[in-house]
């Protein structure tokens, strides 16, 4: 049984459902002789059931005031879509708008603003799918795990439009998201859709760890890359070929050598933006299995609503009381 109370002790009360049988609904009247009184069966029938009200009102109450809950619990779920971890840049410079220029975090237009609201859009539009939700900046931040609650998702994308703070560090924020596919059923697209504006240079051994984990865990990698004037091109090799100077080449070309499905979208603005979730909703829709644990739900509205409706009856009763003869 799913059921359990959070204040047992209140059920102790229960016995106070006898008081409605005990005693009399009405002073006692006298009368000349009850040999004379004709037989009224509806009225004792209506007296059982106004003792009966008053017994469910009490043992409605009782219940309510123990506090019933279900439990939580997990339950499989079986659908379509894709499991998609959302990796998203935090850090100062998303602050800026797409020309370049620091607007402050309350800019409706800066880069990570436009970023969150489409994203937003993006997740209502797919709701099949399972999201996470990873943000970095100096370090990863574990927001969400993968699960179905796609309000939770877009209320938190839309708070990571807000005003970033720090320098961007890249490689916590992919482990991180990978991490979130260890433990999961095979099933479905695994897809981490990186949002960034900027990178930074990777260690090798920390480079090759995560290429193994890229193809350990089969998860494909999408990157949009918010870019203004003053960022590097991924395509065009840089005149000086450094890569502190020019990091978002070079992770380019590391993350074309994952040997996973990859594809970077360079966009210049928020049409670009646009063009580039409308491209990743041609992800592969495939049947997912997964097991979502559903929070404990409160029961006790059902104890106060029963006394409610009992009292109500007990009340409409008495307010149609007649009131005994005068002598």
């Amino acid at each position: 049984m799913n059921l359990d109370f959070a204040h047992p002790w209140a059920l102790l009360l229960a016995f106070l459902a006898i008081l409605p049988w005990r005693g009399r609904p009405q002073p006692a009247r006298g009368y000349s002789s009850l040999a004379m009184l004709p037989d009224d069966p509806l009225s004792a029938w209506l007296d059982r059931f106004l003792r009966g009200c008053g017994v469910l009102a009490v043992a409605g109450l009782t219940a309510a005031l123990a506090g019933p809950f279900e439990r939580e619990q997990w339950v499989e779920r079986v659908g379509s879509g894709a499991h998609i971890v959302l990796l998203i840049d935090h850090s100062s410079s998303m602050n800026e708008n797409f020309a370049g220029r620091y607007l402050g975090g309350a800019a409706r237009e800066s880069k990570a603003a436009v970023a969150s609201r489409l994203l937003a859009e993006f997740i209502g539009r797919r709701p099949a799918d399972l999201f996470g939700l990873v943000a970095f900046s100096a370090a990863a931040i574990h927001v969400l795990p993968l699960g179905a609650d796609h309000e939770a998702v877009q209320t938190a994308v839309h708070s990571l439009g807000n005003r970033g703070h720090g320098i961007t560090h890249i490689a916590p924020g992919l482990a991180m998201a990978l991490d979130y596919f260890d433990g999961q059923p095979v099933t479905g697209s695994r897809v981490i859709l990186l949002v960034s504006d900027g990178a930074a240079r990777i260690e090798p051994e920390v480079g090759a760890l995560l290429k193994q984990q890229f193809r350990d865990y089969g998860a494909s990698l999408y990157w949009i890359y918010l870019r203004n004037p003053k960022s590097g091109s991924l395509t065009e090799p840089p005149k000086n070929p450094n890569e502190t100077t020019s990091p978002e080449y070079f992770l380019h070309r590391y993350f074309e050598d994952l040997g996973v499905p990859y594809r970077a979208y360079q966009a210049t603005g928020r049409t670009a933006v646009e063009a580039a979730i409308a491209d990743l909703e041609t992800l592969e829709n495939k049947p997912i299995r997964y097991r979502e644990k559903l929070p404990r739900r409160d029961r006790s509205d059902w104890g106060y609503g029963l006394a409610l409706a009992c009292l109500a009856i007990l009340l409409l009763a008495q307010r149609l009381e007649v009131s005994p003869w005068q002598r």
